[in-house]
């Protein structure tokens, strides 16, 4: 059957592309092998190193959609980056991450008595040098569009042309935060707590982002800039209570989508398969 193989074929590409990285940075973190100084001083390195990791579940659907479907299908993935889709309503959501580091750093300032500063952020990681400022960039750039571009550009379409909203966005889940497994090793400290609220938020946000693509009727530029967003005012809101306001937040969407739309779409508009997004059958 072409439907089981041809989303098989995607998330092993991806996977392959990107855990080609991870575990190179994986192991020069633990002194495996060489690739740069794994310190604080080289932080701005690793930053480069890693962001390559977010063009796998890019060249996973470029190469899935040459293998597979029809010539038009990559012409037609590529006009899903059209900004001409992009609507006042659809740009506001797109950037909304924004918003929530705005509230909740009024949050933050309610709770504890004391503003947050964005620019101590910048001035205390030492971006405001142009190369660090860059090389800090790259990587949400990278993972904003360079996910985004598979996981909602391939996988979510195709999910649901078999499965409603809410389950495809479930499926695609797991094998969202199973994707990260690698970077585990050498970017993100967790402990079991902070694994599942990674995984919580990782679901949360497959949800919302599904709305984002539903609502937006399969705009892979409105997901991406979404995507970007999140990425930067996440590395920014690092404090305890700005993180946990924005988590939260993402959570309530997640949960207000759900009950709002229901889980077949996920959205006030029918969901966006693959037969719609493509014009190709995957039967």
């Amino acid at each position: 059957m072409k439907r089981p193989k041809t989303l098989l074929v995607y998330f092993f590409l991806s996977y392959f592309f990107s855990w080609i990285i991870f575990i190179m940075l994986a192991l020069n973190h633990h002194k495996i092998i060489f690739l740069f100084p794994d310190d604080a001083a080289h932080a701005r390195t690793q930053d480069v190193w890693h962001a390559l990791g977010g063009f796998g579940p890019f060249l996973g659907a470029i190469i899935t959609l040459k293998l597979f479907f029809n010539k038009n299908s990559i012409r037609n993935f590529l006009k899903s980056y059209s900004y001409k889709d992009l609507t006042t309503n659809r740009l506001i959501i797109a950037l909304s991450p924004i918003l929530y580091l705005i509230f909740a750093i009024f949050v933050d300032r309610f709770i504890n008595h004391e503003w947050f500063s964005v620019s101590d952020f910048f001035r205390s990681n030492q971006l405001l040098s142009p190369i660090n400022f860059l090389a800090w960039f790259f990587p949400l750039i990278t993972y904003g569009f360079g996910e985004e571009a598979g996981w909602r550009g391939f996988a979510l379409p195709f999910l649901q042309s078999k499965y409603s909203a809410f389950v495809a966005s479930c499926i695609l889940s797991v094998f969202w935060v199973c994707w990260h497994i690698p970077s585990f090793f050498y970017r993100y400290e967790l402990n079991s707590a902070m694994l599942i609220g990674f995984i919580l938020g990782i679901f949360a946000g497959s949800l919302w982002l599904t709305f984002i693509f539903n609502y937006t009727r399969g705009s892979l530029l409105a997901v991406s800039i979404w995507h970007f967003t999140w990425n930067m005012v996440s590395m920014i809101g690092q404090t305890e209570m700005v993180a946990a306001t924005m988590s939260t937040l993402i959570m309530l969407l997640a949960v207000y989508v759900v009950l709002k739309y229901k889980g077949k779409n996920l959205a006030p508009f029918f969901k966006t398969t693959f037969l719609e997004k493509y014009n190709s059958s995957i039967a």
